[in-house]
């Protein structure tokens, strides 16, 4: 959907062969995400009401009340509708209601996969789900870009300027959902945000906390420079475009790295 909207954009007209051809597999994915998340939701259920899955039919009051179940069941119900509604869609602007439904069936688990004794609760919980946006934004648009957009080599320079666009956002909306998230941390480690300063010089959290903001500002210019160095020339084809999508999962993978080990430190 992203590739769409977004990669492939025409103003609201008429999509063209490969935005319909993304907004077709959109909708198949759309399907197994939907079975996915039920999926989820009944070994989830099984999981924290300790039953087997054969016999959850008997406590299924108990497993509509647990909240990480009610987040998978909202999802895949949200998938559904969005499978089914995007299948004939034709313009880019109805291709965009159907972002705005896979984003919104992004949130219910996001708001779920936190603890929910920790007093930055409110915090966590918003920046957990602007994280998962960006980098689902982020990662779909380089998928994006590697099925449809090399479809069209007069209209490839414009898709990668586009997804330049979409990865620099992503990145920076990492980032951010990333700081806000170790702010609250900090913030309840110290007893309240007047002390984040003081737990963040003198904690081994805020040490590499520090560390990886400056990792995460290098990586930032350098994937942002990388993608205007090898499109700036126009003619990004064979060995130059494989080159940008080599470059682009580099950074991927050291931002995700950075932030596992964040997440690691008691």
């Amino acid at each position: 959907m992203l590739a769409a909207v977004v990669l492939l954009r025409t103003d609201g007209g008429p999509l063209g062969v490969q935005g319909r051809r993304a907004v077709r597999d959109a909708s198949n994915s759309a399907i197994i995400w939907a079975i996915a998340s039920f999926t989820g939701a009944i070994l989830t259920a099984a999981v924290l009401l300790n039953t087997p899955v054969t016999l959850l039919r008997l406590r299924l009051d108990n497993a509509l009340g647990v909240p990480e179940v009610k987040g998978l069941l909202i999802t895949g119900i949200l998938v559904v509708a969005l499978a089914v509604g995007i299948r004939r869609v034709q313009t880019s602007s109805a291709a965009g209601l159907g972002v705005l439904v896979a984003i919104t069936a992004l949130v219910p688990p996001a708001l779920t996969a936190f603890p929910r004794n920790e007093s930055y609760v409110v915090l966590a919980g918003a920046a957990l789900v602007i994280h998962v946006i960006a980098a689902t934004s982020w990662v779909g648009g380089l998928a994006g870009l590697v099925r449809y957009g090399r479809a069209s080599r007069s209209g490839l320079p414009l898709v990668l300027e586009r997804f330049s666009q979409v990865a620099l956002a992503s990145s920076i909306a990492l980032l951010l959902s990333g700081l806000i998230s170790a702010a609250g941390r900090l913030a309840a480690k110290g007893g309240g945000f007047g002390a984040v300063l003081d737990v963040l010089t003198a904690d081994a959290y805020g040490a590499l906390l520090l560390a990886k903001t400056v990792a995460f500002v290098v990586l930032i210019i350098g994937g942002l420079l990388h993608r205007r160095h090898t499109i700036g020339d126009h003619e990004v084809s064979g060995p130059r475009f494989w080159q940008l999508v080599g470059g682009e999962l580099f950074i991927m993978a050291v931002a995700l790295g950075l932030s596992v080990a964040l997440s690691q430190v008691p």
